[in-house]
């Protein structure tokens, strides 16, 4: 793991942290850091997710809720203000390792304040 990841930083906040580096030349980014509240709230480790599309694979394993989430994504890909947001939040339900599917607001950002080349998605579970 690369040494400009503040992983202490990351592991005393409340919320599942996921650092990804970022890779102009593929969709697939790798996924080079989980908290340890992501590990207890959601489950997966890196191991078992190590890049997009293996994260996909166990956040939405119904393939027609993926192309939801998909939708879902571009369409707040889309309404955003480049200049002024620095997140997208969507909200969705995904499958944890252990307490089954979970309901989330999911913050990505845009461009990493904290790591050139990274960028950290964020979950708070909502208790509806």
């Amino acid at each position: 793991m690369p040494k400009s990841i503040p992983t202490t930083f990351f592991d005393m906040l409340p919320l599942p942290i996921i650092v990804v580096e970022l890779n102009e030349e593929t969709l697939n980014h790798t996924l080079v850091y989980l908290n340890n509240t992501f590990t207890n709230v959601i489950g997966w480790s890196l191991t078992e997710i190590p890049d997009k599309n293996h994260w996909w694979q166990k956040a939405y394993p119904d393939p027609h809720y993926q192309k939801v989430v998909e939708s879902l994504w571009e369409l707040s890909m889309e309404s955003i203000d480049a200049n002024n947001d620095s997140f997208v939040i969507v909200t969705v339900n995904i499958m944890t390792k252990y307490n089954g599917e979970k309901r989330f607001k999911v913050y990505t950002e845009l461009k990493s304040a904290l790591m050139d080349g990274y960028y950290v998605v964020a979950f708070e579970e909502i208790n509806e």
